[in-house]
């Protein structure tokens, strides 16, 4: 006769979820001072009824948190790291891929910039990716790994000069640079962007501005003082 004990291991056993996951895939807007929004989607499929009664559970109770979700799969976490804000969760049933499917996405806003900057002149600005900021995991000497069925975006502004990028891009539309897993290496990523030369005038004439502003009303403080020293000057020498 089976033990009470075994019965309950067998129980929990069968009750255990096999979330697999399908795809991955990770987009990053690059912001002029380097900052970034990112949008994160992870598909995964659902083993069985149970499993998809669960996600679809989860779906009615509106969870909203990074934690909640993860059960479902490890992709599901941010990956950039750095003063994360207005972290956005949303979930659904993915009929595109499967009745089987579901998928979180992750949006939210990078405020530490992954990129360092460095000035080339007085218009000039090149940016470079600090992979530091990246989340992704690593392999044993410390190189970024993307996996099977994983996709990474990048999309620099607009007026970028694209410099240099390792390991090359397997897809490149106008300022996005797209790469597709397996992948492990170190992650290089640099561009330049020059501000034009009338905006770098009206900055100019902007900050002599506000310098303006900022001292005028010292310089107020100063001419009441010498027209009172004056007026007084002119007193005592009568």
């Amino acid at each position: 006769m089976l033990k009470p004990w075994f019965l309950l291991l067998a129980l929990f056993v069968g009750m255990a979820t096999a979330y697999s996951d399908y795809s991955f895939e990770t987009s990053v807007n690059v912001n002029p001072d380097g900052t970034a929004h990112v949008t994160e989607k992870t598909i995964f499929l659902f083993e069985n009824n149970e499993e998809r009664q669960e996600f679809e559970n989860k779906l009615s109770l509106g969870e909203s948190t990074i934690i909640e979700w993860q059960k479902f799969s490890k992709n599901i976490k941010f990956h950039f790291r750095g003063g994360i804000s207005d972290t956005r969760i949303t979930a659904k049933k993915e009929f595109s891929v499967s009745f089987s499917a579901g998928a979180v996405i992750v949006e939210y806003d990078v405020e530490t910039p992954l990129f360092n900057q460095r000035p080339e002149g007085s218009r000039r600005t090149i940016y470079s990716l600090n992979e530091k900021r990246m989340a992704f995991d690593v392999t044993r000497t410390g190189e970024t790994i993307l996996g099977n069925n994983m996709k990474l975006a990048f999309e620099i502004p607009v007026d970028a000069e694209l410099l240099s990028v390792a390991p090359p891009p397997d897809a490149k539309e106008a300022n996005k640079l797209v790469w597709n897993g397996p992948i492990a290496r170190a992650w290089e990523l640099e561009f330049a962007r020059e501000i034009p030369l009338s905006q770098e005038v009206n900055q100019f004439f902007g900050d002599a501005l506000k310098r303006m502003e900022d001292v005028f009303p010292l310089l107020l403080l100063a001419g009441f003082i010498l027209i009172v020293g004056f007026i007084l000057l002119k007193f005592r020498s009568k």
